[in-house]
């Protein structure tokens, strides 16, 4: 084709058909021009379809995300309700006139749930983040999963703070009064240290420490389960938008 329009160029000039060879020149650089054109037309059409095929693939990384999320806070919320019906029942012997100190305690020792900080597994915004692909998603999209995977941190840090204050005061009461096992098993054959133990003030002060331990315990899962209520809350707004844009 490149040989075709040469030898027309050299025809022209041959015969001194200059204002003939103009336009012919002018021609050929309008349709080279619109070569160049077309070529960086299929280039963006091409790159606009790369971009659109990976959108779709974060789309359903963060849909599967967010129905990770939802199984595990729904496992999470109900082992913290199966936590509060044993506590109401606890704080039920309050209402008991003149029970032994050592009863309640027993009481409040029966409620040493494990501590379970909140955790999420989900990472497909921060891999949106570090890589740089959080451009490609809409605006309205993407201030919104960035708002909610803030509010997720939060959440987890407010559950760490609050079950590491609830482990303090676990610790402040074994390093006074020994392990549960030392105090309640080890030493029954042992006269001088129960009588220690078992004096008024003292099981007065561990039942304190126990009773701040769970109260620190109580706070971090009820704050938990209203931080999650707001996460659920966002999450299916934001399940609303990506669908819109899949069914584009």
């Amino acid at each position: 084709m490149i040989k075709f329009f040469r030898k027309i160029r050299y025809d022209l000039m041959e015969k001194n058909k200059i204002g003939k060879y103009l336009k012919y020149a002018i021609g050929e650089i309008i349709l080279v021009v619109l070569g160049i054109l077309i070529a960086l037309q299929l280039n963006n059409l091409n790159d606009e379809r790369k971009t659109e095929n990976l959108r779709q693939v974060y789309y359903k990384q963060l849909l599967q995300d967010f129905e990770n999320d939802k199984a595990y806070i729904k496992e999470y919320s109900s082992r913290i309700d199966s936590n509060m019906v044993k506590f109401r029942a606890y704080k039920e012997i309050y209402n008991q006139p003149n029970l032994p100190i050592f009863q309640i305690i027993s009481e409040v020792r029966n409620l040493a749930w494990p501590l379970y900080n909140v955790q999420f597994k989900s990472n497909t915004t921060h891999t949106l983040q570090n890589t740089g692909d959080i451009k490609f998603i809409p605006p309205i999209i993407r201030e919104q999963i960035i708002r909610l995977e803030k509010y997720k941190e939060q959440t987890e840090k407010v559950s760490k703070y609050n079950n590491d204050k609830s482990g303090e005061g676990t610790s402040a009461a074994a390093n006074k009064f020994g392990s549960e096992e030392f105090a309640f098993k080890n030493i029954q054959n042992q006269p001088k240290l129960s009588e220690y133990l078992f004096e008024e003030k003292n099981l007065i002060e561990l039942l304190f420490l126990l009773e701040n331990s769970q109260f620190m315990k109580v706070e971090s899962e009820k704050g938990s389960l209203i931080r999650f209520k707001k996460i659920l809350s966002d999450m299916d707004e934001i399940t609303n938008l990506i669908n819109k844009e899949l069914n584009k």
